[in-house]
């Protein structure tokens, strides 16, 4: 049971900002057939672990064996039970996340069933009310353990270990709770068995499941029963049809849910009976191959956004609202002077994405209704207006979509094929050419206010995520460079602007209206060394005092980039400048345990006094 949320747990929770754990749960919910997932909850593995002191059960399986769907049955099993619970699912595409804000979402979800606001909680809240600044780790910690020990019973569930963006410290992280040893905390864990995954559970698990096509089978088997009998497109089909359908697809899915999907998505697209029965005989054997097929039937017109589209949602910093994606697929890159933002590009219906990249692509859809087995559109979600980012979110149908786009077999295709291949580098350079053009076309004084951000869905993404695609690897790429260098103009209303979007110094502010600093100081705080270099050449003064850090040296001490340190001491900056929110350039590294930058800084002169 949650409790309302009050003005005093509104405060907090919009202080711990913590990551939405809630869409991926809702999406995976709907996808359940029937009673799938029977055999887990029944069977004496799952049962055993929900009653044993100090449980954990691993849930593994190979790609595409529907480990995501299952979970949210486990967790839809726990609530009907009134139990306590907090989950979290990792996916991909949420670089930004760190165990940092899973730890948030964990003790937003466990606070919102007490009755008031734990003491714990509290305390931190009140600690850090004044500065607003994000806790540390270890308090967070302590936190979400206090809050735990006040329950009599705590189930957290964590799905796809394996797409963590942060892998290894969440690892550690899970080590640490699990140490922790409370009996009455019970944890469930899935994802794909891979190595690193593997040993660090080998030792906290108290039970594992392997979901074996024997055991996923039955569940596959209902999913394909209750399309047939309820997607409009296969009523045309016979019983015998519809049998045959089933026998074909159960002989050759060997366990993988998601490879039956994109087969009755091919199917459910054939336009006579001749057609589904060819379909039949030479279905692909692999996921893969399945793959190729969908990259093959894309229109020779529609290449260009397809790859643009894909490119995104695989290495895009967070999900993507549907909004943000129509914008996206609205930048020009092939003009004269590099991209250019087009309005007139802008989809009329924004799920026609899903026309141009078919099964590659999904959208979670708040407007889309389950009916009978079948999405059926409202009519307000067919309509595209910019102002209203709730249309939805796009995002890859599967991991392994990403992994088939940068994978050897896709490059090494024929030209159709291998014109799909990219890698991050790629991928990045052109993410970030593409949020520069965005946001370069606020070039007037005044032209950002309170519906910017829902005017121009891409513009809050473009104005955070830029920096994070320009890698110090890239950044030296003339295009990207020349962009970067249009926005740094600090006299000019486009930098002004960009910054009232988002001031990467000052992140948790939230009015239109932040201090700004020089360029500079943002790019030793990047630690875009090409660029930063630019900045001192044209004459960047590297001794103002400004920001949050004081100065630009003591910003790129602090995140650890020696490279731009280096640079600004070649450049004659005074490496014991005092100040700012360490005190100095020695102090900021040694508070994040940058060894490496310290040695560099005392062999510049710097006091370790």
């Amino acid at each position: 049971m949650e409790f309302p949320v009050d003005k005093r747990r509104q405060d907090i929770y919009h202080w711990l900002s913590a990551p939405d754990y809630r869409p991926k749960h809702w999406n995976a919910r709907t996808e359940r057939a029937g009673d799938t997932g029977s055999w887990l909850l029944q069977g004496v593995s799952f049962l055993e672990w929900k009653s044993e002191a100090q449980s954990f059960l691993w849930l593994h399986g190979k790609p595409g064996a529907g480990k995501t769907v299952l979970c949210s049955t486990i967790i839809e099993e726990l609530i009907n039970h009134s139990l306590v619970i907090a989950y979290f699912y990792f996916d991909y595409h949420s670089k930004d996340i760190q165990p940092h804000g899973v730890l948030c979402a964990l003790i937003e979800q466990l606070s919102s069933k007490c009755t008031s606001i734990p003491d714990s909680l509290e305390k931190l809240f009140s600690a850090y009310a004044d500065s607003r600044r994000p806790p540390a780790p270890d308090e967070l910690k302590s936190t979400l353990k206090a809050i735990i020990c006040s329950f009599k019973n705590v189930y957290i569930v964590f799905d796809a270990l394996d797409e963590c963006p942060s892998r290894s410290e969440f690892l550690k992280l899970l080590e640490e709770i699990h140490g922790w040893n409370l009996d009455h905390l019970h944890l469930l864990a899935t994802s794909r068995k891979e190595q690193d995954i593997e040993e660090t559970l080998s030792g906290l698990v108290s039970r594992e499941v392997f979901m074996d096509e024997h055991l996923v089978g039955g569940d596959i088997q209902v999913h394909v029963s209750r399309i047939l009998d309820n997607d409009v497109k296969f009523s045309r089909c016979s019983a015998e049809m519809k049998e045959n359908i089933q026998t074909t697809l159960m002989k050759d899915a060997h366990g993988m849910f998601r490879w039956v999907v994109c087969q009755l998505d091919a199917l459910r697209r054939c336009r006579s009976l001749a057609a589904l029965e060819k379909a039949l005989t030479c279905l692909p054997k692999t996921l893969y191959e399945t793959y190729d097929r969908i990259l093959l039937d894309i229109s020779e017109d529609y290449r260009q956004d397809a790859l643009n589209l894909l490119q995104w949602l695989a290495f895009s910093a967070r999900t993507l609202s549907l909004s943000e994606a129509v914008d996206l697929l609205a930048i020009e890159h092939d003009t004269e002077n590099g991209p250019l933002f087009d309005p007139n590009r802008r989809l009329w219906n924004p799920h026609d994405i899903l026309t141009i990249c078919s099964s590659l692509v999904t959208i979670m859809d708040p407007n889309v209704q389950l009916h009978d087995g079948e999405d059926i559109l409202t009519e307000d979600s067919i309509v595209y207006q910019a102002q209203f980012p709730e249309l939805g979110e796009v995002s890859l149908a599967h991991f392994s979509v990403r992994e088939y786009l940068v994978s050897e077999h896709l490059r090494i295709g024929d030209n159709k094929m291998s014109y799909y291949h990219f890698n991050k580098k790629l991928a990045d350079t052109f993410i970030a050419k593409a949020c520069l053009a965005y946001l370069l076309q606020f070039d007037k004084h005044g032209c950002i206010d309170d519906n910017t951000r829902t005017s121009y869905p891409l513009s809050l993404y473009a104005a955070q995520y830029w920096i994070f695609h320009v890698q110090p690897d890239n950044d030296e790429d003339p295009t990207l460079h020349r962009l970067i260098m249009a926005l740094l103009q600090p006299e000019e209303a486009v930098y002004s602007n960009w910054l009232k979007l988002w001031n990467p110094d000052r992140q948790w502010e939230g009015n239109l209206h932040r201090m700004k600093c020089s360029p500079i100081y943002y790019m030793s705080m990047a630690g875009l060394r090409t660029v930063s270099n630019s900045l001192l050449t044209k004459g960047s003064d590297v001794n103002i005092w400004e920001g949050h850090y004081g100065n630009a040296l003591q910003a790129a001490s602090f995140h650890g980039h020696d490279a731009v340190v280096r640079l600004l001491l070649e450049k004659g900056m005074d490496v014991n400048v005092k100040g700012g929110q360490f005190g100095s350039a020695l102090q900021a590294a040694a508070k994040q345990g940058h060894t490496t930058l310290l040695r560099l800084l005392l062999e510049n002169g710097s006091d370790i006094n």
